[in-house]
């Protein structure tokens, strides 16, 4: 497994992560044994970050990985980052100090370890990030103990720009896949300023793999419906079809191609994305090799 360093946090990160939003019981019902399973399955892969928050399950996704490291004798090689300040339950966002505190305490506990590894704020807007709403607080976890390094998790390109022209933040993360590449030229910016990039949703909730016709009903509740809708699905569509001509003519699947894509560009330092059993763990942790230059050039202009 190839790592990278995460900016000037000197974090060395594997280039694939386990996103840890699919074991909290977002996208369905889960089963927490088939997800012990998974995350040792991608540990012994080489994956040795774990990507998460209090929003995945409402605590739930960090509970299960609290258990999970306490099963592990390489304890101290696995990288947890947690987030705060999203509550995707109430669909409501709160970045003040107050609550931060609370979410951050919370979070230790249900995960069972005395700091983190990385600490994000979830989604925070350019108002937030401009009046540097708990970015104090965060100095101070740092200054105590209980947060090695802390970043924010970004929705939007403009709020990508404002995080890094800001300095504080030593890591950001942000979508990006083969129907997204807006953020490339702040991915490269980030790379001169020394800031850590995660990337997530390399398959776009699972689209990029083909599985999901136009016509797919999610179940109730799951959060994939607010992105896959049909109407999404029918726009994505013409991209996909060309995706699935190229893995024809490579013989590289759909998935790895979407991953590999991602995993290619060398100002992206890992590419998370949601894992929910030790098959698809171990799938995921193959696809941690750049592609061929030919190949990128075909991807590049679909």
């Amino acid at each position: 497994m190839q790592k990278r360093i995460l900016g000037r946090t000197g974090l060395e990160v594997s280039v694939i992560s386990f996103g840890a939003m699919t074991i909290g019981g977002v996208f369905g019902a889960v089963d927490d044994k088939e997800s012990i399973r998974a995350l040792h399955t991608a540990v012994d892969k080489g994956i040795n970050f774990i990507d998460t928050s209090d929003a995945y399950g409402a605590g739930h996704s960090e509970e299960v990985i609290g258990k999970f490291i306490k099963e592990r004798a390489d304890r101290d090689q696995i990288l947890i980052c947690t987030k705060g300040g999203n509550n995707m339950v109430l669909r409501q966002l709160n970045f003040t100090p107050e609550y931060i505190q609370n979410c951050v305490e919370s979070s230790l506990k249900r995960l069972g370890v005395e700091t983190f590894d990385l600490y994000l704020l979830h989604n925070p807007k350019v108002e937030n990030i401009n009046n540097g709403d708990s970015f104090n607080l965060l100095d101070d976890f740092v200054a105590q103990g209980k947060i090695k390094h802390w970043g924010v998790s970004l929705n939007t390109v403009e709020e990508c720009e404002v995080a890094v022209a800001d300095g504080r933040p030593a890591v950001f993360q942000m979508e990006y896949n083969l129907l997204g590449r807006d953020a490339e030229a702040t991915f490269k910016k980030a790379k001169s300023a020394d800031v850590g990039v995660v990337s997530r949703v390399p398959l776009k909730r699972g689209f990029l793999t083909g599985r999901f016709p136009v016509e797919h009903q999610f179940a109730d509740g799951d959060v994939r419906s607010r992105v896959l809708t049909q109407e999404n699905m029918i726009r994505f569509q013409e991209k996909l079809d060309k995706l699935t001509e190229i893995s024809k003519q490579t013989g590289i699947s759909t998935t790895e191609l979407a991953i590999r894509f991602c995993v290619s560009n060398p100002d992206v330092t890992t590419v998370t994305m949601g894992i929910r059993t030790p098959q698809q763990a171990g799938q995921n942790a193959a696809c941690s090799q750049a592609l061929p230059a030919d190949v990128m050039d075909k991807l590049k202009v679909i």
